[in-house]
């Protein structure tokens, strides 16, 4: 699924974007299998990273890159609510 366009409507995405509380508005402007770029309303971008980094080494087996389309799809206000 491809998230791009898609606007953000929780302002504070899990932290992913650090301790920024102004992300409610933003768009999705580019996306790969373990990071997306999202622009604020103010035009600012964005680096959210669905990977864990530890000493150096990056790795794509966490439960963030795992449950990375779930956080998205909540974070656009779409979760499902089963």
């Amino acid at each position: 699924m491809s998230n791009i366009g898609r606007t953000i409507q929780d302002f504070y995405c899990n932290g992913f974007a650090g301790r920024r509380y102004d992300l409610a508005g933003s768009t999705i402007e580019f996306e790969a299998d373990d990071y997306m770029i999202i622009r604020t309303e103010s035009g600012e971008p964005i680096f959210i990273g669905f990977f864990t980094y530890v000493d150096d080494k990056i790795y794509k087996d966490g439960w963030h890159y795992k449950d990375k389309q779930k956080m998205i799809d909540e974070w656009c206000g779409e979760a499902n609510e089963a």
